[in-house]
């Protein structure tokens, strides 16, 4: 077991039961997934090649090409990537978590928190300076042109009437 992972279960699990009177564990939002993007309107191949190997770094596992949907695509017949995609579960999310929360966002330059949520079982926001995670740096020229991740996280909830 990851070692957030770890403390969520044992720290903060019990700090939310406690502080919103919730009779058992199995009623609080978990962590269910993390699906972060990168890309643009670009569909330079060099670009698209960037952001993917952006991914799997940040990530740590492979991401899968995003195309551009056939509404949006030129009179070429072959469709054009446009970005990268990856959905974290399980260990690598809880990863995910802790290079965020510890080494990502304390170097983000004027950092001024993130928003409320506006849906309970989802929650969203870009981090526009790609290089606040640690293992890009040394990459720069080679990623100096991707453009801001977006992050999506993912809860489960148990209770019908959190769901609505």
């Amino acid at each position: 077991m990851n070692t957030f992972e770890k403390h969520y279960y044992e720290v903060v699990q019990k700090d939310l039961i406690l502080s919103e009177n919730i009779s058992t564990a199995s009623l609080l939002p978990a962590p269910k997934k993390v699906a972060i993007c990168l890309g643009g309107e670009s569909s330079d191949e060099n670009y698209v090649v960037a952001c993917l190997g952006a991914l799997n770094i940040i990530g740590g596992q492979k991401p899968y090409l995003i195309q551009r949907p056939p509404s949006q695509q030129r009179n070429s017949g072959s469709r054009e990537g446009v970005g990268g995609k990856v959905t974290l579960r399980r260990a690598t999310m809880y990863l995910f978590f802790y290079k965020l929360l510890f080494h990502a966002l304390p170097r983000v330059r004027q950092f001024e928190g993130l928003q409320a949520t506006a849906h309970e079982n989802i929650y969203c926001f870009v981090l526009k300076d790609l290089f606040s995670f640690e293992e890009l740096v040394p990459l720069f020229p080679y990623f100096e042109e991707v453009g801001s991740l977006q992050c999506q996280f993912y809860f489960t909830t148990k209770d019908i009437s959190e769901a609505h």
